[in-house]
């Protein structure tokens, strides 16, 4: 779990980093087309890919998560249950 949070980390700090990369090059020629911004537009392209794909692991560690937890439930799901990964509370109490 540490590694795709790691992943997920990296992969949005490296995202943010190259939207930032875009901003500066167009600021630097004046909102001008130039190779540096060309540059910088492709490498943001290819960082918010790759941060597409970290968040779709990231959502399947969840979903696979949520499907071990609630395969291995040792009491009865009512339709007063909360659905405790959408509202983190639940009433045992009932």
């Amino acid at each position: 779990m540490d590694k795709v949070v790691d992943c997920l980390e990296n992969a949005y700090q490296e995202f943010v980093t190259a939207a930032a990369a875009v901003l500066e090059s167009k600021s630097a020629s004046d909102c001008e087309r130039t190779a540096a911004t060309d540059s910088a537009t492709e490498n943001f392209k290819k960082k918010w890919e790759a941060f597409k794909v970290a968040c779709d692991q990231a959502e399947e560690l969840v979903d696979s998560a949520k499907q071990r937890i609630t395969a291995n439930t040792t009491f009865p799901v009512n339709e007063d249950m909360i659905d405790i990964f959408d509202h983190s509370a639940v009433d045992f109490d009932d």
